[in-house]
């Protein structure tokens, strides 16, 4: 059947899409309706799935402008005749090559059909009574013929959305949790937390805004799993407290403790991470911090900093008891470095101050492992500025090395 088919004007050939189309515009129910403005709502929601851009949205919006009525009904005849220049006008001002990219595209997803003139012009032609008697222009029934189908895919695409939101949310908690307990491990000096911090370092190696549905379920169950592990190892060392009394343990720890005094125990978060705060970066693992840690990381406390980078305390008198002192002992830990005022006001701006003061005691750290400390910063601080650098991993790094330095031998 070919009754429905009209050839395009020109030079532009018949092609699948626009007879699809055509074939969908013919099969519109006449007692067919939707609410246009919702329609294109749903068809936005759902433009992944439809194969259309934003820019064709907006000219699918204008379009629609150009029907009178918020309602398309098929039997009142949805051809829509705007000349280039009025059509672009309503499109927020796009240049002419854009519309015409963008009214393919709308003609290849099957959202409108093109219903060329003799002449290729766009205009009506009205009755005796002043009625439209034939248009030609832009069809938009096959809108309208796929409106329950537009609708389904919205509905798809929000229910999605939803579920990958809870999903992110359970991995933001088991993030937390997890965190913190390696955080206080660490803190309390507890041995045999080393597999856990690197199990959890791997697992946070993906961008959580870039990862589907299944991805984010695969780490929330990744993360389940080591959640549990580490509150059975939180049992057996509590257990192992109750049974041994290790009074000897904890006394030990006070002293560490008293040996350096720390004020301010709350952890930097933004600045020591980088600026990790932008869900899709951050960092995990190897010397230089490079893979990325989304969302919550092990936060560093002060106290955890000064046990993996001891070298920072000489640089100011009195040692570190705040973050202040820490700032200060690495500006001058720079200038000892070689490390130009430039490159630290460069790493300042990427990471914040604390975050690039942790940056500098870890470079310091490492001072005999690094030929120029000062093209290291700025290459550290160039991964910061696009979110793929944090000193997180590099202090739990050195902080691994010192626990392994100050074990004794078995």
């Amino acid at each position: 059947m070919l009754e429905h088919v009209t050839t395009p004007f020109g030079a532009r050939g018949l092609s699948r899409a626009m007879l699809a189309g055509q074939a969908t515009a013919a099969a519109c129910p006449p007692d067919a309706r939707a609410e246009k403005w919702r329609l294109l709502r749903d068809a936005t929601e759902a433009r992944a799935r439809l194969g259309v851009s934003d820019r064709a949205l907006a000219v699918l919006s204008a379009l629609l402008s150009f029907h009178q009525g918020d309602e398309l009904c098929a039997e009142d005849g949805l051809v829509v005749f705007p000349s280039n220049r009025t059509l672009s006008q309503r499109a927020h001002g796009i240049s002419e090559a854009t519309l015409r990219r963008a009214i393919a595209q709308l003609v290849a997803a099957g959202l409108i059909v093109r219903q060329d003139s003799p002449n290729g012009k766009r205009y009506a032609r009205r009755d005796g009574e002043g009625n439209f008697a034939l248009a030609f222009g832009f069809d938009l029934r096959p809108l309208l013929a796929r409106a329950g189908e537009i609708m389904a895919h919205a509905e798809t695409v929000r229910d999605e959305r939803r579920q990958l939101a809870e999903l992110r949310e359970e991995v933001t908690l088991l993030r937390r949790d997890i965190s913190k307990t390696i955080a206080w491990a660490i803190e309390e000096s507890v041995e045999g937390w080393e597999a856990v911090a690197e199990a959890y370092a791997a697992l946070s190696g993906s961008t959580d805004r870039r990862l589907s549905i299944a991805g984010t379920a695969r780490l929330r169950d990744g993360l389940a799993e080591l959640k549990a592990d580490a509150a059975k190892l939180l049992e057996s060392i509590h257990l192992s407290t109750n049974s041994n009394g290790n009074d000897h343990h904890h006394e030990r720890h006070k002293q560490d403790s008293n040996q350096t005094p720390i004020s301010d125990s709350e952890s930097f978060e933004n600045e020591a991470r980088g600026n990790a705060e932008h869900e899709s970066a951050g960092s995990a693992g190897g010397a230089d911090g490079s893979r990325k840690v989304p969302g919550e990381e092990i936060r560093l406390h002060l106290g955890m900093i000064l046990k993996a980078c001891p070298d920072i305390g000489a640089y100011t008198p009195g040692g570190v008891s705040d973050w202040g002192d820490l700032v200060t002992a690495a500006e001058r830990a720079r200038a000892a470095l070689g490390i130009s005022p430039d490159a630290w006001r460069s790493a300042v701006s990427a990471m914040g101050e604390s975050g690039a003061a942790v940056t500098v005691a870890t470079i310091l750290q490492r001072a005999e492992e690094i030929n120029s400390p000062g093209g290291y910063l700025r290459a550290l601080t160039a991964k910061a500025a696009s979110g793929g650098f944090t000193p997180a991993p590099v202090v739990m790094s050195l902080w691994r090395q010192q626990a392994r330095a100050s074990s004794p031998p078995t």
